[in-house]
């Protein structure tokens, strides 16, 4: 089978699509490039030309073929596509290890059940990731190299293709349009696992219904940054820095290497045919089941590719997904880890003002300023009560103080932290509890020019996790906490009551506004600020 592209970009994208799809039924197929044609010209301008048919049987015997019958070189491969990407790239062994895994699995992505995320991130501009996407679009499968598209196109696109997503500056597009950065995160929040749907609206007038897009496909994103927890737990972290003096890359013409791009391009579309590996596959225990998700699929080609593969990928999952690059930076995780170490030594029981001290001693740790104040008993007790463990009355001799049994934390030391104390089995995921935070002086409803809580775009209904980092998540959770603990044990408090005299009654008057508009989801909202935060004694009597 002969394929004669027209000279320009839709004709070369087309001839792929129609070599990929033939090469798994065709005896041979055969990209053939013909010389001396303009922008736009085709096989018709090249006869007009001059040439003749014998001249074209000259170029297709030139030209190599695909055949259906040969056997892929799959560590060959592997290692020409290290030294592509190494020539235009600066990337550590494991980076690059995991990059060309991840091409291959583009190319067979009918095979996977999850697909990684390759969260490529530097700390400045000019690192070099906008090149690394430029050097993987000519390599991956069906590439879609973009940095800003409608929320439309790019939740139908993805369902209709499966591209390889190519997203550029992905902060800017976090921090943009709210409906594009929302649609953004929907699709990488669900795009990881096969099944992964994104619902939108379709139909006019009477007629409006939904429809369910796939959001499942492979996606490389680059930014200046970390990506949102959540992502970055589905993502293989490809950390780059500007280059030193001493570091030289080729420069990146792809039209000068079309020949190269072309060969190694043929040599992937055969990679749609080999059969994977069917032994049991080892998954290194040093990965959380996130971690192992990401990498099931890399390992398994790297344990077809045979040789040095096998090992390799494994100690490049090790290396990239486990460690500092890999902690876990949620408060309470970061509490668990000192609080362990601090009372590695303790036998049975621990003061409450002994730990505080303690990890208010502690460098670089959070501790003496959350939010403006540094922890103390009832803060810590906050943190500590959604991992189960809760401070008693013990009595040391004639001594009688609140503390902390030792062995109460062990459970949770086993269960969230690893030998190492970074976290383990599964990451924390970000609270889904709307964000309350009581300031002296404030008012929910009249402060002049102040938005309304009612108001609030990161709503309990509609807010995204993602929005938020987990230690703030976390810090403002235990100011729930505290509000919940005082209106037990210290009803005293002149900012609190001045807070739920002017709260309350506000949140009364959306309740009502909220069931006799039918709006359901606001009017869940109200009901949980009303029962659950602001405790009003008089809930029942608003209730329809």
């Amino acid at each position: 089978m002969i394929i004669l592209p027209d000279n320009d970009e839709p004709g070369k994208r087309h001839a792929e699509q129609v070599f990929t799809s033939l090469s798994k039924i065709a005896k041979t197929v055969q990209i053939v490039q013909l010389t001396g044609l303009k922008e736009k010209e085709d096989i018709h301008d090249w006869f007009n030309q001059g040439h003749s048919s014998q001249d074209l049987l000259k170029l297709i015997e030139v030209e190599p073929s695909l055949s259906r019958s040969e056997a892929i070189n799959l560590p060959a491969l592997l290692d020409d596509i290290a030294s592509f990407i190494r020539s235009y790239v600066v990337l550590s062994e494991h980076q690059l290890q995991a990059i060309i895994l991840w091409v291959i699995h583009t190319h067979i992505i009918e095979s996977a059940v999850t697909t990684p995320y390759l969260n490529i991130y530097s700390a400045e501009k000019r690192s070099g990731k906008t090149r690394l996407l430029e050097v993987l679009e000519v390599l991956v499968a069906r590439p879609w190299f973009t940095g800003r598209v409608t929320s439309a196109v790019l939740a139908r696109k993805v369902d209709a293709e499966c591209p390889t997503l190519l997203l550029d500056e992905s902060d800017a597009a976090f921090k943009g349009e709210k409906e594009y950065s929302e649609t953004l995160r929907g699709i990488l929040n669900t795009g990881y696992r096969r099944g992964g749907k994104s619902s939108v609206c379709v139909g006019k007038g009477a007629d409006i219904s939904y429809k369910d897009l796939s959001t499942f496909c492979p996606k490389a994103i680059a930014g200046i940054g970390k990506l949102p927890g959540t992502l970055a737990d589905r993502s293989i972290p490809i950390q780059l820095k500007r280059r030193n003096v001493n570091e030289t890359v080729a420069k990146f013409h792809p039209r000068k290497i079309t020949t190269e791009i072309q060969r190694l391009k043929e040599r992937l579309v055969q990679c749609t045919s080999i059969g994977l590996s069917e032994i049991e596959l080892i998954i290194p225990s040093e990965l959380d089941d996130r971690a192992a998700d990401c990498w099931e699929h890399l390992l398994i080609i790297a344990e077809t590719a045979g040789n040095s593969w096998p090992e390799k990928a494994r100690i490049a999952a090790i290396a990239l997904m486990t460690g500092e690059v890999r902690q876990d930076d949620s408060l309470g995780i970061q509490l668990l880890t000192d609080i362990r170490e601090i009372t590695k030594d303790k036998s049975e029981c621990i003061s409450s003002a002994d730990l505080i001290e303690a990890l208010l001693k502690v460098d670089e740790s959070p501790w003496s300023d959350l939010n403006g104040r540094s922890l103390n008993a009832r803060r810590l007790a906050a943190l500590l009560k959604t991992y189960g463990i809760h401070s008693q009355t013990i009595r040391e001799g004639n001594r009688t103080f609140k503390g902390y049994q030792v062995a109460d934390f062990q459970d949770a030391f086993n269960r969230y932290l690893s030998k190492n104390g970074l976290l383990s089995v599964t990451s924390v995921t970000d609270s889904f509890e709307p964000i309350v935070k009581c300031e002296p002086n404030s008012s929910v409803t009249n402060g002049p020019k102040e938005q309304n809580v009612t108001d609030n775009p990161q709503s309990y209904a509609n807010r995204n996790v993602t929005d938020v980092t987990d230690k703030t998540l976390f810090i403002r959770e235990i100011d729930k906490n505290e509000l919940d603990d005082e209106s037990e044990s210290d009803t005293s408090c002149e900012v609190l009551d001045s807070w739920r005299k002017t709260a309350i009654p506000a949140w009364r008057r959306v309740l009502k506004e909220s069931i006799s508009q039918g709006d359901i989801k606001r009017e869940e909202y109200a009901r949980k600020m009303l029962q659950e935060v602001l405790k009003d004694p008089a809930y029942r009597e608003v209730q329809p």
